[in-house]
C-alpha cells in the first residue's frame, strides 16, 4: 500500500470558484473561468432574449451578460454592500464564452471528488434541470456546482455568435 503524503492529496480533485447569488452558495470550476472582473458598461441588444442584460467588449471581444439569477430562478440581494461587492464572473463554455452577475465572489477552494455528492433528483424538469453537476459542503457552507456547459442553452449562444461578428 502506497503512503499518501497530505500535500499529495491537497493537489487531487478540483478547484472551485465559489460566489454567492441571493442568499444561496455556488460553485464553478476553476479550469472554466477566464476572468472575474468589477462590473464594466453594458449594453443592451435588442433580440437577445430574456435571459441576456446585454452584451461587454472585453479588449474588443464582444461578451453575452446573461442574468443568471434568472436562469437558475433566484432573487437577487439587494443593497449597498451588494453592490459593493459584485462581480463579473467570465466563463469559457463549450457553447462559447459569456458572463453573468454575481452578488460576491467568495473563494477559490479545492474539494476532493469523494466530497461532491449527487444533487437530489426531485422531479425537476426543464431546460435547466441538469445545470447542477453535484453539491460540497466548503467553509461550513452548502455549495451548489455548476455545470457551465449546461448553463446556456445552445439556441441563445447562436445569437451570440451572429451578433458577436
Amino acid at each position: 500500500m502506497k503512503h499518501e503524503h497530505p500535500y499529495e492529496k491537497s493537489r487531487k480533485g478540483m478547484q472551485l470558484v465559489t460566489f454567492r447569488l441571493g442568499i444561496e452558495y455556488y460553485g464553478i470550476m476553476v479550469s472554466k473561468v477566464r476572468e472575474i472582473l468589477r462590473p464594466l458598461d453594458l449594453f443592451p441588444v435588442p433580440g437577445m432574449g430574456t435571459n441576456v442584460e446585454g452584451v461587454i467588449n472585453l479588449r474588443g471581444e464582444i461578451i453575452p451578460i446573461v442574468k443568471m439569477h434568472l436562469i437558475l430562478g433566484i432573487g437577487s440581494a439587494e443593497g449597498s454592500e451588494t453592490a459593493r461587492k459584485r462581480r463579473v464572473i467570465i466563463v469559457d463554455a463549450s457553447c462559447g464564452s459569456f458572463g453573468f452577475f454575481v452578488d460576491a465572489v467568495l473563494e477559490v477552494t479545492r474539494i476532493q471528488d469523494e466530497d461532491l455528492q449527487q444533487a437530489p433528483e426531485l422531479g425537476v424538469s426543464g431546460p435547466h434541470s441538469n445545470v447542477v453537476s453535484g453539491i460540497a459542503k466548503v467553509s461550513g457552507r452548502m455549495v451548489v456546482c455548476l455545470d457551465s456547459d449546461k448553463l446556456i442553452p445552445d439556441d441563445l449562444m447562436a445569437k451570440e455568435l451572429v451578433i458577436g461578428r
